[in-house]
């Protein structure tokens, strides 16, 4: 679990940074929630797939399976994230402190899909 967590913590860093980099709602490069999520997803996602597939579960699953059922998930969960976020900015929420609240939502959710049906581990055969 603690490599989760430290995955978890250093994609967080990666998907916040590009995010608040992009979208400001006065001057930034973008002006779409949705927008400026997807494309720090595209960045953050990468590193968190590749982090939990050969450190953090240690996955023996080929990556064409792990990886549609990962994007599958990711997907889903980006989706209702992201509808998160886009709400509690509009409810006039800085969107540095708006970026926090998806996480509380889904990090619990996600942990237990992951471990379970994404990045599942063969039973081990005994003699």
């Amino acid at each position: 679990m603690l490599r989760w967590a430290i995955v978890g913590v250093s994609t967080f860093i990666i998907d916040y940074s590009i995010f608040i980099t992009l979208f400001d709602t006065d001057d930034g490069p973008i002006r779409s929630v949705f927008v400026a999520n997807f494309i720090a997803a595209l960045f953050a996602t990468s590193f968190n797939y590749l982090m939990h597939h050969r450190w953090t579960f240690k996955s023996e699953e080929q990556h064409t399976r792990s990886t549609v059922k990962y994007l599958l998930t990711l997907l889903f969960w980006w989706f209702v994230g992201t509808t998160i976020l886009k709400a509690v900015i509009v409810a006039g929420l800085d969107p540095r402190l708006a970026k926090f609240v998806p996480v509380v939502v889904v990090t619990p959710f996600n942990y237990f899909v992951l471990n379970y049906l994404v990045f599942k581990r063969r039973p081990t055969r005994r003699p």
